[in-house]
C-alpha cells in the first residue's frame, strides 16, 4: 500500500477496525511499560516509522532530556515527498509512564512530482503522548497544519508509530 497522503478531492477511508486495533495495541504496550524504563537522554537518537497522515520515516534527536527534534519524510513514491519538522517540549505525566509532548513546527517538500514539481510550504504544529519501553519508543500525535504554498489549506494529521533508539550517549 503505497504512503499517499489525500488530495482536497475525496480522500480514502481506512478501515476503522483497523484505527481501533493500533490504538488497542498501543494502550496495551503502555499498561506494561514502567517509568524505570524511561530513556530520554540528551544526543539520544531514534529511527522508526509511523502510520497515519502522512506515513513514514520517523526520526528524533533529544537536546536535553526535555526538548527534541521531530522529524518526519513521507512520500508516495510518485507524486509526493514532504517532511515535517517540530521542535517539541516533553514533561512526564505524573504517576504514570506516558509523557505529554507539544511544539511548533514546519512543513516542506514538492508536489507533482511527475509534472513541473510545486513547492509545498506550511506551519504546523505537535501535541502527542509517548512512552518508552527500553530502547523503544511508541507514541501518538496529532499535527494541525496551515499550508500556504502552493495554495492555502488546513489539515488535521494525526499518527500512531515506534521508533528504537539508535545511539545513547
Amino acid at each position: 500500500m503505497p504512503l499517499r497522503e489525500p488530495t482536497g478531492a475525496t480522500p480514502g477511508r481506512r478501515p476503522a477496525w483497523a484505527l481501533a486495533s493500533l490504538v488497542v495495541l498501543v494502550l496495551l504496550i503502555a499498561a506494561t511499560a514502567t517509568p524505570a524504563m524511561a530513556q530520554r537522554q540528551p544526543g539520544a537518537l531514534g529511527a522508526g516509522f509511523q502510520v497515519g497522515r502522512p506515513g513514514g520515516l520517523a526520526l528524533k534527536w533529544y537536546r536535553s532530556s526535555s526538548v527534541a527534534y521531530d522529524g518526519i519524510v513521507s512520500t508516495d513514491g510518485d507524486d509526493f515527498l514532504v517532511g515535517h519538522v517540530h521542535r517539541l517540549w516533553e514533561r512526564p505525566i505524573p504517576d504514570s509512564p506516558l509523557h505529554l509532548f507539544a511544539g511548533p513546527g514546519m512543513v516542506i517538500g514538492p508536489a507533482q512530482l511527475a509534472q513541473s514539481p510545486r513547492l509545498r510550504l506550511g506551519l504546523s504544529g505537535e501535541v502527542g503522548l509517548n512512552f518508552y519501553a527500553e530502547r523503544f519508543e511508541v507514541f501518538l500525535h496529532v499535527t494541525p497544519v496551515l499550508r500556504f504554498l502552493p495554495n492555502t489549506q488546513v489539515a488535521v494529521d494525526g499518527n500512531a508509530g515506534l521508533r528504537y533508539y539508535l545511539r545513547f550517549p
